[in-house]
């Protein structure tokens, strides 16, 4: 562990010289240990860093972090504030070093006048007559790694029951209940929406603050996953098919084994595209139920029904009623598949997402 600490502090350094080596008329010293202020006194950071830019000489107070998750840089940017008031000098900028830091990070140091590089090529230094900004566009495996853990099945109920009601205030006892997984994996979903600052902690419980970052995040780590994909053929079609679905819909426990997804859930919820088949996700129970009522065939023509069977359940428990007796995936789920699907589907998701879900989150509480 202590090695790993120290190999980021080096690696940061030599990042931080890459940057400034850049500027012509720089000179870059030696690292020297910051001061101490007592015990009581602030967080010193890792060290200051001496610079000769022309007639200007300053010292860079770098701070390198594992992690920069916008609520984790709030915490670094006052601690360094506070450690530059102790110091009292002017020619002190302070600097974040980090593997990876987001927009939300950075945006964080950018208002609080703190600089930052991180390994991916992303940084912001200004201080005396130097400005250096750049942006990579590049965001590290483990950075999503991280990301895609807070999106896995278990994880994805409890987002899914607050993206369904932005604006309630939940208590984790609550969640646990009604997202139907363990008071350990709700902590754990609580913890990376604070660390991200898309939700806040409150005296009552937890509240979303950030629904469209969420929403932005969860889309672009998705992967859509199913145990199996079935495709069929039906000779039902207009307005036979659509009351047989709905016939189906109703037997299959009203969504609870199966329900409309992708394109057929949006053509109820927020029609655009039209989509030449019938899209279901339906376990066992359902995918039975819907052969039976719309009497599938194997493929001897083009498919027009699919069948994907979810890897959690919780896609099926989140359903929606759309209009009286169609069932359908809920308003999150039915965009992340959308957008998965293409440019049609990106379009597709895209007017869901201004038509039926954006008003949600200007709920007041």
């Amino acid at each position: 562990m202590v090695n790993t600490v120290i190999q980021r502090e080096e690696e940061a350094k030599a990042r931080l010289r890459e940057v400034l080596a850049r500027v012509p008329f720089m000179a870059i010293g030696v690292p020297e240990v910051p001061p101490l202020f007592g015990l009581l006194g602030p967080r010193n950071p890792c060290c200051l860093l001496p610079i000769q830019a022309g007639n200007d000489t300053w010292r860079l107070a770098c701070e390198v972090k594992g992690l920069a998750q916008p609520r984790q840089v709030r915490s670094v940017v006052l601690e360094i504030k506070e450690y530059l008031n102790a110091l009292g000098d002017p020619k002190v900028y302070p600097v974040l070093l980090a593997p990876y830091i987001s927009s939300e990070s950075a945006e964080i140091c950018r208002q609080a006048g703190v600089g930052f590089v991180d390994f991916a090529g992303n940084c912001r230094l200004v201080f005396g007559h130097v400005f250096i900004e750049r942006s990579s566009g590049i965001n590290p495996k483990a950075e999503k790694r991280g990301l895609r853990s807070l999106f896995s099945p278990k994880a994805a109920r409890v987002l899914r029951c607050l993206l369904r009601e932005p604006g309630v205030i939940w208590r984790v006892k609550d969640i646990e209940r009604v997202a139907g997984v363990s008071l350990g994996q709700v902590s754990n979903v609580r913890k990376a929406l604070l660390n991200q600052e898309w939700a806040e902690a409150r005296s009552d419980g937890l509240i979303l603050r950030r629904a469209d970052a969420l929403l932005d995040a969860w889309r672009d780590a998705y992967e859509k996953r199913s145990n199996q994909r079935k495709s069929y053929y039906t000779l039902l079609h207009g307005d036979a098919l659509a009351q047989q679905i709905k016939s189906a819909l109703y037997v299959a426990g009203r969504g609870e084994h199966a329900l409309l997804a992708s394109f057929s859930a949006a053509q109820w919820l927020a029609p655009l595209a039209r989509y030449p088949s019938q899209v279901f996700y339906a376990d066992e129970v359902g995918e039975s139920i819907l052969h039976e009522w719309l009497k599938l065939e194997p493929l001897s023509k083009g498919e027009n029904v699919i069948i994907e069977r979810p890897v959690d359940e919780g896609i099926l428990i989140d359903r929606i009623e759309a209009a009286p007796g169609v069932w359908t995936t809920g308003l999150a789920q039915t965009y992340l598949d959308l957008h998965a699907a293409g440019e049609r589907g990106a379009e597709a998701a895209e007017h869901l997402r201004q038509t039926c879900i954006k008003p949600l989150w200007s709920v007041k509480t």
